[in-house]
């Protein structure tokens, strides 16, 4: 069943589109008697939100939107909609009868930005975030920052931190807690001594296109940084470079070396990530969600722990965001920026990780503990890429080209050489239509 927050959270990230619609708070309007004006333009801050009511985050921005009413003084009209709910969000904004607020993430900015729905952020981030001496800028570390912006600054205020790792069950695997491999040809050893035991090293859920990905993204992106898988849907060209072959020659190894599970490609969501946490294999590479998910599954003394894609190079480290941003023709602009720098309180992104389950935009916020190495890794970051390094924007590459192409890698249909190939002959193709 694809119903659960974690899920969700997934779905959000890969730009899917799920979910029915459901909502909650009415639209205040009215006359003001002193001014004449309406109270909607001077009291009101309207927020459409892509989580359902039912989600915790919708229960935790509730919350604090509820407290934001009371401390200034304002109506807030609020409408929990789901992703589905918000398919006309764009053309409403566009037309001047959208929110002033609405959810943004890392993955989806180029696509606000781009129809001229972004307002600015840097008053906000000058904010003192309220109760503390701290401004909403300094809560939030550069690596979090990175992954709300774009080459014309932060778009949206991050709540959430997402990333994708590989992720083993500590108790199971003590070895791996107390060593995870930190080189390519060391994890192939590791996938090895596995094999030859008899065990099964990587759970995939194969039917899932997005998540088989992650391997060529992580190879190609991890070792050498931002962009380099970007670049591959803009120019032929860039896929003669040689970091492209190399990372389609590991994701070949893995095709060849018999490290899934048997007929993993047919496996269909989540029966490989939840017989991965009983014990049917050592790893499964997936999004920060995927604790959560395959926590009923889990046995009582499961601990949960991750590790980056060991491929050297930059080390570049995922760090995606969900997040609030603020349409620049709302009619309560003012109202919103104050509520961002609200929501910045620890008192309701503590939320984000207790209740969500998440990993939260304040790095002085612990994760959950099995979020605690992604959080590590985030804070600690020198390199940093965005999800899916901003591929997925661009629906027709990634959903007709790239996923497709990339499902016949990781299966073993076609070789490293005949995917670069293919993929350089198909994206010129790509690219030759949309001139």
């Amino acid at each position: 069943m694809i119903g659960s927050t974690s899920r969700a959270v997934a779905l959000l990230v890969a730009g899917a589109l799920v979910a029915t619609v459901t909502a909650c708070g009415t639209k205040t309007t009215g006359q003001d008697a002193a001014t004449g004006t309406t109270a909607a333009a001077t009291k009101n801050l309207v927020y459409r939100s892509a989580w359902g009511a039912d989600e915790p985050q919708a229960k935790i921005f509730k919350v604090a939107l509820d407290d934001f009413a009371k401390a200034e003084g304002v109506t807030v009209d609020v409408q929990f909609l789901g992703r589905k709910g918000v398919d006309n969000l764009a053309t409403e904004m566009a037309a001047g009868q959208g929110p002033d607020l609405y959810d943004a993430a890392s993955n989806n900015l180029p696509t606000w930005r781009a129809k001229n729905l972004v307002a600015g952020l840097d008053d906000v981030l000058a904010m003192k975030v309220p109760g503390e001496e701290a401004t909403v800028r300094t809560v939030l570390s550069k690596a979090v920052l990175a992954a709300a912006s774009d080459d014309k600054g932060v778009g949206f205020l991050p709540h959430t931190v997402t990333s994708s790792a590989l992720w083993y069950d500590a108790t199971a695997h003590p070895e791996l807690a107390a060593n995870p491999p930190k080189t390519w040809d060391g994890f192939i050893a590791y996938l090895d001594s596995q094999k030859a035991a008899g065990k099964v090293g990587i759970a995939q859920d194969g039917t899932i296109a997005f998540y088989n990905i992650y391997w060529f993204y992580s190879a190609l992106v991890n070792a050498n940084g931002a962009g380099a898988l970007g670049a591959l849907s803009k120019d032929a060209a860039n896929w003669d470079k040689p970091e492209v072959l190399t990372a389609a020659k590991q994701i070949e190894q893995l095709a060849k070396g018999g490290y899934f599970q048997k007929d993993f490609m047919a496996t269909k969501y989540p029966a490989a990530q939840n017989d991965w946490i009983k014990g049917s294999a050592a790893l499964n590479i997936n999004g920060t969600w995927l604790a959560s998910e395959v926590k009923p599954e889990a046995p009582a003394n499961a601990k949960i722990r991750s590790f980056a894609l060991p491929v050297g190079g930059k080390n570049s480290v995922e760090v995606g965001a969900l997040g609030m941003a603020i349409n620049p023709k709302g009619k309560n602009v003012d109202n919103a920026k104050k509520f961002l720098a609200f929501l910045m309180q620890k008192k309701y992104l503590g939320l984000i990780s207790t209740d969500a389950l998440n990993v939260p935009s304040r790095s002085d916020i612990p994760a959950p503990d099995f979020l605690a190495d992604t959080q590590k890794g985030v804070n600690a970051a020198t390199e940093v890429h965005q999800t899916y390094d901003n591929a997925a924007v661009d629906k027709a590459f990634w959903d007709d080209l790239l996923l497709p192409l990339d499902d016949q890698l990781l299966s073993g249909k076609i070789t490293a050489e005949q995917f670069v190939a293919q993929g350089k002959e198909k994206t010129k193709a790509y690219v030759a239509a949309k001139k």
